[in-house]
Formats: structure tokens, C-alpha cells, sequence
């Protein structure tokens, strides 16, 4: 693997250098999301499906490429955490997928704006970390778990649903 760094203006215009040569090579975009990343889910998917059996899957969303992944392959409801303000990107990048109705993005729990510093979330992470003994961060994981948890107290989902969390990365480096 060979990393390629561009200057700022570069970067914001999503040019690809020119010393970079495109075939035989994966362009990983921003956040992850294309239709490659989307197939990653998929071996995922079928492993979960093989072991657990969920009524629902719970996950973060940056640009959606794991929502839509868990959705396309999984073929149950799926809450996607949205944790940026970026849902019409997420309504677009869905676009092209055939996901049932079954992604449901909320945007309840952005707390302002992406990476925005919350004492609730630092006090969530904290907290979740004492009594499930599992790093998070109130950047992205933190978020989607917070938001699980209230809407496990709010009584959204039936009772006796089985439910899938999925921690898809990010953890505090320290506690």
C-alpha cells in the first residue's frame, strides 16, 4: 500500500493525484462510502446471520455505507445513528440500493454537530465503559449507543426484540 497526501485545495476538490494510476486500484472516498464498501458488509452479514438471529441491527452512520450494507445483505430493520448533519447525503448515497423501507435513519442524537465536545456523551462513554467494560467515544460509537439506550428506555422497540448494537470502530485511547 502506497498513502498519497494532497494539499488542502486538492483534497476539498476530491482530485486524484496524477502520479496515482487508477487501474488495478481501490479509491477509498472520504467516510468510506461507495459501492465497494457497501459489498464489504456482506461477509459480515452472513456471519452475524450464521450466530445471532437479530429482530433488529443498531449502528452509527457517518455516510451510511454500513447501514446500507447491514440493510442490503441482512434484509431486517435497521436504525441507523446519525452522527453528523449530513441526512441528505445519506438519502443519496441510499439511492441506487434495494433496501425495503427497511433503514431508518434518527437524527436525535447529533448533539450539535459532528465531534462537537459533549459533557452527556463524555459522561455516557464513561459510564457505558464501568458497566460494560467496552471503549467507546462520544464522537461516533458513544453517539449510537446513547441513542440505543434511550430509545430502549422510551420503550421503541417490542418487547423481547433481539437486538443487534453493531460497534463499527472508534474507541477512547484512554480512560
Amino acid at each position: 500500500m502506497k498513502l498519497y497526501f494532497q494539499d488542502r485545495e486538492s483534497y476539498r476538490k476530491k482530485t486524484i493525484p496524477l502520479e496515482i494510476k487508477t487501474e488495478n486500484t481501490i479509491i477509498i472516498p472520504e467516510g468510506g462510502f461507495s459501492n465497494i464498501g457497501v459489498l464489504g458488509l456482506e461477509s459480515l452479514i452472513s456471519e452475524l446471520k450464521n450466530q445471532i438471529k437479530p429482530d433488529c441491527i443498531v449502528t452509527a452512520v457517518g455516510t451510511g455505507t454500513t447501514a446500507i450494507g447491514i440493510c442490503k445483505y441482512a434484509k431486517i430493520k435497521t436504525i441507523g445513528i446519525l452522527t453528523l448533519n449530513n441526512l441528505i447525503e445519506i438519502e443519496n448515497n441510499s439511492q441506487g440500493f434495494d433496501l425495503e423501507n427497511l433503514l431508518e435513519i434518527n437524527s436525535n442524537y447529533i448533539f450539535g454537530k459532528y465531534a462537537k465536545d459533549s459533557n452527556t456523551l463524555n459522561e455516557f462513554c464513561d459510564f457505558f465503559y464501568k458497566k460494560h467494560k467496552i471503549l467507546i467515544e462520544p464522537t461516533y460509537t458513544g453517539r449510537m449507543f446513547y441513542g440505543l439506550y434511550d430509545l430502549i428506555k422510551s420503550n421503541y422497540f417490542p418487547k423481547n426484540s433481539k437486538l443487534l448494537a453493531l460497534h463499527s470502530g472508534g474507541i477512547k485511547l484512554s480512560h
